[in-house]
């Protein structure tokens, strides 16, 4: 039997053999990829915290525009009402109504100098020890004119404080208002020391808790476990301009401290110290479960083969045909399971994940893939005519219908409502043509049998790219959606690549 069945013997040890040593490994796997997930979450925030400052810094910008387009208008009153001043009185009373009360507090600054000396003569929100250079002024204004007049000369705009103020409250809706997966946000410290020390920072927007806005911070404090981080941040901040670092820190909602992984960057013209930080057990978890679902894979196999080891000799015939029906059956089942799955569209969360991590790869090997938005022409109507529970069976045969007519590595995401987003590595422009007709054609042509009810679906699609000069993924979904909107506004059930 043995000389029968050698062959049989032999694979059966040598998998056991294989099973052991991939058992042994299954730490390290899980060690190397805590590694490469925390590599990829320390890039996420980098680049998320980059692109909020660039996003901040626009809206200064804009917000300088509109200082100084209303700075303008004040100056055209200004420069008619005070050509007929006479003396600083009749000055003060112009400035007391062009400048009233209904202005925003701390909005508005002006200084009037009189004399050879240059005396001043009425100032407000302007120093007394003003160097009465001009150009100086761009320290106390963003935005500022001059204007003539017979007492003296007059100058006036839009205080630097003003702009900060109405930045602050910009940044701070939007730190507020910015949702990821996890406990993951934006929070940011104001430098008053960069030499460190007791009361060096102030911390100035930070969701978690709002409460603590406003606390001083000092770089002698410790965190859980006895560290410094924020001595550690204030040295990178001095030495680069940015600094990656983990401490120990709160979480939301909760009394428990963990270790916290945190990038930081210096925004120069407010002293500003943007930061962005992710928990590694948040990280770590995600690992461990893929870890653990590994592991009882490996498990679920390993187990009856080294137990067909310690009896082969006795039932070796019979193992072997249950051994063969066994893989039979775990194969067709774990093929139906995985077809099953592939039929449900991903949650979102997965997607952004995902496209954060294209986007990643893209920067460092420019391999893009395709970027679809996707959505149901009518879905309102669809709800109206057959009601909510149809809508759901419709979406849920989107998914079935896309995965028919795609690569398995093409994935489906369910962004919001019946909009979709989906994800075609490899595919070049070309090939989203072919794509989007096949696709199109596919679901106008199958009627979706509900109950009853037979619904008639079309789908509108829009595709794009990722490019050079984007900054996130976001500007190519939002490139896609566009595309998207330009294929309804064509006619619906029709496609777009851009």
């Amino acid at each position: 039997m043995f000389r029968k069945n050698y062959l049989f013997f032999l694979a059966l040890l040598i998998i056991n053999v294989c099973f052991v040593l991939y058992i042994v490994q299954e730490k390290n796997y899980v060690d190397q990829a805590k590694e490469v997930a925390v590599h990829f979450k320390a890039n996420f925030l980098k680049d998320s915290v980059t692109n909020f400052i660039h996003e901040f810094e626009r809206n200064k910008e804009d917000s300088t525009e509109i200082f100084d387009f209303a700075v303008s208008e004040r100056q055209n009153i200004l420069a008619e009402q005070l050509s007929r001043a006479w003396s600083v009185q009749a000055v003060q009373s112009i400035l007391d109504k062009v400048f009233t009360a209904q202005d925003p507090r701390g909005m508005w600054g002006y200084v009037l100098v009189t004399g050879l000396n240059e005396e001043i003569a009425a100032s407000q929100n302007v120093p007394a020890n003003w160097d009465r250079i001009p150009r100086s002024l761009d320290n106390i204004f963003c935005a500022w004119r001059e204007v003539e007049n017979p007492v003296g000369r007059f100058y006036f705009g839009v205080t630097q404080e003003h702009l900060y103020n109405t930045m602050v409250s910009i940044v701070s809706s939007k730190i507020y208002n910015s949702h990821f997966v996890e406990e993951t946000y934006y929070w940011i410290n104001e430098i008053k020391n960069y030499k460190g020390g007791k009361n060096y920072a102030v911390r100035l927007i930070h969701p978690n808790p709002r409460s603590s806005e406003g606390m001083m911070l000092s770089t002698d404090m410790q965190d859980a476990v006895g560290d410094r981080p924020y001595e550690r941040e204030l040295e990178g901040i001095n030495k680069d301009g940015e600094v990656l670092s983990s401490y120990y820190f709160k979480k939301k909602d909760s009394d428990n401290f963990a270790r916290k992984i945190t990038y930081s960057k210096l925004y120069k013209p407010y002293n500003w110290v943007v930061s962005m930080g992710s928990y590694y057990d948040d990280i770590y978890d995600y690992v461990q479960t893929v870890g653990k679902t590994k592991g009882r894979l490996v498990a679920r196999f390993a187990i009856p083969i080294m137990a067909l080891l310690d009896i082969a000799f006795i039932v070796l015939l019979f193992l072997k045909v249950h051994s063969e029906k066994k893989s039979e059956s775990d194969t067709k089942v774990l093929t139906e399971q995985n077809a099953s799955k592939s039929r449900d569209a991903k949650p979102k969360e997965f997607g952004e994940q995902k496209l954060a991590k294209d986007f990643l790869e893209f920067k460092q090997n420019e391999r893009r893939p395709a970027i679809m938005a996707m959505d149901i022409d009518d879905f309102k109507t669809i709800n109206e005519t057959y009601g909510a529970d149809a809508g759901d069976f419709v979406l849920a045969q989107m998914a079935n219908i896309f995965y028919e007519k795609s690569r398995s590595s093409d994935v489906l995401i369910r962004w919001e409502g019946d909009k979709f987003i989906g994800i075609f590595t490899g595919m070049q422009k070309a090939d989203c043509w072919r794509y989007a007709q096949k696709l199109l054609d596919a679901i106008a042509s199958k009627r979706i049998a509900y109950k009853d009810k037979s619904i008639p679906v079309t789908v509108s699609l829009g595709f794009s790219f990722f490019d050079e000069e984007d900054k996130s993924y976001e500007q190519a979904l939002e490139r896609a959606q566009k595309a998207l909107k330009d294929a309804k506004a064509a006619g619906k059930s029709r496609a777009r690549v851009e």
